[in-house]
């Protein structure tokens, strides 16, 4: 910050407000030889009294800190951008969240498809025959994603795979039980 630049910024401001040194001085509760050194040059307010002399001046705190008064429309622009890049910022964090729970959902299904499958298989020794059945847990929950990332497509949201983690969770099964019939005829071949 430039000291010369502030002086003549505050100086000028005070006259188009038609104030006197002595004037702001009292207003802020300072000397009017603090407010002439200030104006000269020569120093800055102390920093318990910059809100106070922003206000005065009828200024906000960035103006007076950047010397020039803001029109209307840069301080829109720059609510706008503020306001913008917390909406980016919530909305990945939307995105994180909704990722983790399509994330969640789809490991958690594998879990228990696996389970599933592991306690329903029968082996039955006197036909030397192996059963075993798809589970409702895996096969339910992928044609909910696919609908799911179907549907995000249709919108023009985005999916986070949903479709092809749906499409997984109905080839898990198919192909755990697959390999659990190919190691049964194997062993019995």
């Amino acid at each position: 910050m430039d000291s010369d630049r502030f002086g003549r910024f505050v100086a000028e401001r005070r006259k188009e407000l038609n104030m006197t040194q002595k004037d702001l001085a009292a207003k802020i509760q300072v000397t009017d030889k603090a407010v002439s050194k200030w104006e000269r040059g020569l120093g800055f307010p102390d920093i318990n009294s910059i809100e106070d002399l922003a206000a005065a001046l009828d200024l906000s705190i960035v103006e007076l800190m950047r010397s020039e008064k803001e029109v209307k429309e840069t301080a829109v622009n720059e609510m706008e951008e503020t306001i913008s890049d917390v909406v980016r910022v919530a909305s990945a964090d939307l995105d994180e969240r909704h990722k983790i729970i399509i994330y969640t959902f789809a490991a958690t299904t594998v879990v228990f498809s696996i389970l599933e499958i592991l306690l329903s298989i029968e082996w039955q020794a006197e036909k030397l025959m192996l059963s075993a059945t798809i589970p409702h847990t895996a096969s339910i929950p992928g044609i909910i994603l696919i609908l799911y990332g179907i549907i995000c497509r249709v919108r023009g949201k985005k999916t986070y795979g949903a479709g092809a983690i749906g499409f997984c969770l109905l080839l898990i099964p198919i192909i755990i039980l697959g390999l659990a019939f190919l190691i049964n005829a194997l062993i019995l071949g």
